[in-house]
C-alpha cells in the first residue's frame, strides 16, 4: 500500500514506525526489575509501541500534503502525533482501571494481568510502597492484580496519569496550532 504512494521518503518514515513498534515490544520483554518502576521507561515504551505510529503517520500526511520533511509544518505535525500518541496511551492505561470491559473492548485490568506496569500503577507506587514488589514480579502472585486495583484506586495514581495525559494533549494542541489553516 505504501509503495503505491510512490513517495520514498514517506515509505521510509512509515517503515520506521514498524521498526519502533518492534523495539517497543522488545523493551517490554527485556525490561529489568528496576526499570519496571521507572516512568521514563514506561514513556519510552509507550512512544515505541503507540505514539511512534501516530507521530510518523502525521509527519507523512504533512509530507503528502506537499511539505518538506524538515519544514516547520512537518515538524509540527510530527510533534502533534507524538503528544497525541502519548496522551492516547496514557488514557488507555487509565481506562484499564476505570472503564468497563464491554466499553473497552478488552478485559479490565488487562495490562496488569499481562504483567505490565502503566502510568496509574507507577504513580500509585510512589506513595504506596507495597506496590513496588508486585510491579517487580509483574503481578504474578495470587491476589496481586486485585491488590493493585485497590491500591491504584485508593491513591492519586489515576488522577496523576490523567494530568500527564492532559499535559500531552495540550502539547498536541499547541503543535497543531502551528499548522496553517
Amino acid at each position: 500500500l505504501l509503495a503505491r504512494l510512490q513517495n520514498t521518503e514517506v515509505t521510509e518514515i512509515m517503515s520506521t514506525a514498524l521498526e519502533s513498534l518492534v523495539q517497543g515490544e522488545i523493551m517490554q520483554i527485556k525490561t529489568g526489575e528496576e526499570d519496571l518502576l521507572d516512568m521514563m521507561t514506561y514513556l519510552r515504551k509507550s512512544y515505541h509501541k503507540t505514539a511512534s505510529l501516530i507521530c510518523d503517520a502525521c509527519k507523512s500526511a504533512a509530507m503528502l500534503g506537499g511539505y518538506a520533511a524538515d519544514s516547520e509544518e512537518a515538524m509540527a505535525a510530527e510533534e502533534y502525533g507524538y503528544h497525541l500518541g502519548l496522551a492516547y496511551q496514557i488514557i488507555d492505561d487509565v481506562l484499564d482501571f476505570t472503564g468497563a470491559s464491554d466499553v473497552l473492548g478488552k478485559p479490565a485490568l488487562a495490562d496488569v494481568s499481562l504483567g505490565l506496569s502503566t502510568a496509574p500503577v507507577l504513580f500509585a507506587s510512589e506513595t504506596i510502597p507495597e506496590l513496588r514488589p508486585m510491579i517487580k514480579r509483574k503481578f504474578k502472585q495470587d491476589g496481586d492484580v486485585e491488590k493493585t486495583l485497590k491500591y491504584v484506586l485508593d491513591s492519586d495514581g489515576v488522577d496523576r496519569a490523567r494530568s500527564l495525559a492532559l499535559f500531552h494533549a495540550q502539547r498536541a494542541v499547541n503543535a497543531i496550532c502551528r499548522l496553517p489553516e
